[in-house]
């Protein structure tokens, strides 16, 4: 699809605000949300609005009747603290986040935190953590029961592999010279697990910037390396391949606006998009994260007003920060579309779960929790994708749409097929 023009991008940009206002959803029980998303899913046209809510009635049935199975749209951890932006603890349900305490509090912190200590005491053997002086300072990702912790022992960094369900740790990979802050480091596991990729600061005499580093989980030795031309490139694996390709920001030399597709592990460029943004010539400091659409045919890029905007104490009013959703083709990169809102959040400090998109069981919906600007009460927006890919993804949505996402893994089909319906990466 044509790029927008300016003044068609802004109408689309704008689209969620205006529509809003339309409907009253305010009295619906999950009954009819279900009638209602099943009567307009069919006739709407792709990122029409489906239904709005508060984010009460979200997390009193209507996120579940919509078909979401993430509900969970806010967190008071601060990130780089209590979260990372691979890994909520209110999310991931480890720990009870205290909720009383103020939102974005610049209390005093322990040596360590809450993430931490819980993967240190419950996770970590004590010989390595006592004898050894292994140390947990966060979680750089997770996928499934697989979670990648970042250890410092002797003021250096290493990563950790832990399996959630066996409560055990697997081994211990990527030493390096140095220890780490949180910030610096960056990681994703592969679809299929048995890859994953790390973006950490470079040690090589004379460097400097930052480096990929593709490692097996396995055999945990490092696969590949790639020196990255930008500092705040941001990365995620396409879901519809098993570890073989990335969409990475801010890749080619000398384009600092521009979203890449990239073969691994030799880091070959298949598609580049040189204008991510429409206004600004660098991506940094408004992105925020990269991710695909569940079934992979789409790239959203989250752009969000930078620098703090905690709620102050003792307040004067605040303002909401401003988010934008770009949205890109999974094959060629090309701009689709994008979706603006607002949100008392911040960028800088707060969990990213209080302002990213989620994608319901289908992966044909999207919901994202916002603020008007007249209230700072929240509401929760559902916005019907685009449907793109063959035949087989068409049918696919349509059976997801049919059966309680509980229930797929029992219908008489092949194991193949199965797994294609749970978008499972091993069907390719």
């Amino acid at each position: 699809m044509a790029r927008f023009s300016p003044r068609k991008r802004d109408r689309a940009c704008r689209m969620g605000a205006e529509e809003s206002r339309n409907g009253n959803y305010g009295l619906m029980g999950a009954s009819a949300v279900v009638a209602n998303m099943n009567k307009q899913v069919q006739s709407a046209r792709p990122w029409s609005l489906l239904h709005q809510c508060s984010l009460d009635q979200w997390n009193n049935g209507h996120g579940a009747a919509a078909a979401f199975t993430e509900t969970t749209m806010t967190c008071n951890g601060l990130l780089f603290k209590d979260c990372s932006p691979a890994f909520c603890i209110n999310r991931q349900g480890l720990l009870n986040v205290n909720k009383s305490e103020p939102f974005f509090s610049f209390r005093r912190k322990s040596k360590f935190t809450k993430m931490a200590e819980h993967f240190e005491y419950n996770h970590i053997p004590a010989q390595l953590s006592s004898i050894q002086n292994f140390h947990v300072q966060s979680v750089i990702c997770c996928q499934g029961q697989t979670v990648i912790l970042h250890l410092v022992r002797n003021l250096m960094t290493q990563f950790g592999i832990i399996d959630l369900k066996a409560s055990k740790m697997l081994g211990i990979f990527g030493n390096q010279r140095v220890e780490f802050v949180n910030e610096a480091l960056r990681g994703e596991i592969s679809p299929d697990g048995t890859l994953c990729l790390i973006k950490l600061p470079t040690l090589k005499v004379g460097a400097m910037g930052f480096v990929l580093q593709l490692y097996k989980l396995s055999t945990r030795e490092m696969v590949s390396e790639f020196t990255l031309p930008f500092n705040h490139a941001l990365f995620v694996w396409d879901p519809r391949s098993s570890a073989s390709r990335v969409a990475v920001t801010s890749f080619v030399s000398g384009e600092d606006n521009s979203l890449s597709l990239v073969r691994t592990p030799s880091w070959e460029v298949v598609t580049t998009n040189s204008r991510v943004h429409d206004f600004q010539a660098s991506l940094n400091p408004g992105l925020k994260d990269l991710r695909f659409s569940r079934d992979g045919h789409l790239i959203l890029a989250i752009m969000i007003t930078p620098g703090c905007h905690c709620k102050e104490k003792k307040t004067r009013r605040f303002q909401p920060v401003d988010l934008s959703v770009y949205v890109f083709d999974g094959d060629s990169a090309v701009t689709l579309h994008c979706v603006q809102y607002h949100r008392y959040a911040c960028g800088q400090h707060s969990c990213l779960i209080n302002y990213m998109p989620v994608f319901s069981e289908c992966g044909s919906r999207m919901a994202i929790v916002l603020n008007d600007l007249e209230t700072p009460i929240d509401h929760v927006q559902i916005y019907k994708l685009p449907i793109r890919g063959s035949l087989q993804n068409r049918c696919r949505i349509r059976i997801l749409h049919s059966f309680p996402p509980e229930t797929i893994k029992h219908l008489p089909l092949p194991r193949k097929l199965i797994n294609y319906l749970r978008f499972y990466p091993d069907y390719l």
